[in-house]
């Protein structure tokens, strides 16, 4: 009975030291939580949770010291416990990239400016709970350097953790017109919106924001998948299967051999299947000297939003030409055209089909359709939801 006794007073005590961490992380006082979560990650050295917690309390003390070995020495041990977490099962995006940590590597921005001198000290005061000071700097600091992205970006997510939607919203959108490629002002927007406001309607468009800002980035996408979630909305782009690449035979560099759709060339059976095999001639093409007439300023080929854009557009036309009615169509050549009618197959391309050679293309494409490639994600990609 008496060391059930102290088994159960020991649990008791875990549990407090637990509700004591987590309240002091959840202000923002991550510093002060720090010695909690050292403890319960020595007594729980399987719980991702707690190294998780661990190394984002170290990152928080190493912006708190100056000298240099003290700061590299917290951020060693911050990289190993997010390595930790990460090894544990630990989903969490953000984790992983503390994981890759390099601890010699200065920390976020050097104060080579007032506006970065000015950052450090709002980051300080930040991770020290002390929010209206932050704030204070933030603002300074986005004041000294107009362009400085963090300076805008921290104040929004300061005031986000005082639950003041309105200055939140204010210093997101700032942050986003300084630098409106970068997807974090809108998924931090659409979070105030969403966790602050209670308006899922509102945060959606900011969430769709963040990915046309930034659509190979995993975290763009982060902020829209979790609103999804909420709102029992599903994220799925339209299926269309393509044949396979041209294939170009490395010791015979003139013979380039094309890949007929497998299983579905008989138009009696699949109607306008026959239109895909434009799709491999235009592709063939390229492979030939068409990408060379096309990019003169590229010195090797790579798959362009152009080629497959050509290639899917003739395979539209051929369908056209073939007079066969959109219902007789398989789901891949419906979505084609359905695509094509709506003038954004090449958004589907660009964020639903991209690889290497195509995502090259992307920053000059949003220069010019930002709003269209918006339309696409909010038309074709997400499902249900609010408005």
């Amino acid at each position: 009975m008496a060391v059930a006794g102290l088994a159960a007073g020991w649990a008791r005590a875990q549990e407090d030291e637990a509700a004591r961490a987590n309240a002091l992380y959840t202000a923002g006082k991550r510093v002060d939580a720090l010695p909690l979560y050292d403890d319960l990650a020595k007594a729980h050295p399987n719980e991702w949770m707690y190294q998780e917690r661990l190394a984002g309390c170290l990152g928080a003390k190493a912006t708190q010291l100056s000298d240099p070995a003290e700061v590299k020495a917290l951020r060693t041990r911050e990289r190993d416990a997010a390595r930790r977490a990460v090894e544990l099962g630990d989903p969490n995006y953000i984790v992983q990239v503390m994981a890759k940590t390099d601890p010699d590597a200065p920390l976020q921005i050097a104060p080579a400016s007032p506006g970065g001198a000015l950052l450090q000290e709002g980051e300080k005061a930040f991770t020290a709970g002390d929010y209206a000071t932050a704030l204070t700097k933030y603002a300074a600091a986005a004041d000294a350097d107009p362009q400085l992205y963090l300076a805008p970006l921290f104040a929004g997510d300061t005031a986000y953790h005082q639950s003041d939607l309105k200055t939140a919203a204010k210093w997101f959108a700032r942050a986003a017109e300084v630098n409106p490629n970068r997807e974090t002002a809108y998924r931090y927007w659409g979070d105030a919106l969403l966790r602050i406001g209670n308006d899922a309607a509102a945060a959606k468009p900011k969430y769709i924001d963040a990915v046309v800002a930034e659509p190979y980035n995993k975290l763009a996408w982060q902020g829209l998948e979790q609103w999804a979630q909420r709102q029992q909305a599903v994220l799925l782009a339209p299926k269309i299967e393509r044949p396979a690449a041209p294939v170009v035979d490395p010791k015979k560099p003139n013979s380039i051999t094309i890949n007929i759709y497998p299983g579905k060339t008989d138009d009696k059976q699949h109607p306008g299947a026959s239109a895909w095999l434009w799709y491999s001639l235009a592709r063939a093409s390229y492979r030939g000297d068409r990408f060379k007439k096309e990019f003169p300023g590229e010195k090797e080929y790579r798959h362009t939003l152009k080629e497959e854009d050509a290639a899917l557009s003739g395979v539209v036309e051929a369908i056209e030409n073939q007079g066969v009615k959109k219902g007789a169509l398989d789901e891949s050549l419906r979505n084609l055209v359905e695509l094509s009618d709506a003038g954004m197959l090449d958004c589907w391309i660009l964020i639903s089909a991209a690889d290497k050679g195509i995502a090259q293309d992307y920053d000059a494409y949003r220069k010019e359709h930002r709003q269209l490639l918006h339309d696409y994600l909010e038309r074709f990609v997400v499902h249900g939801g609010v408005n």
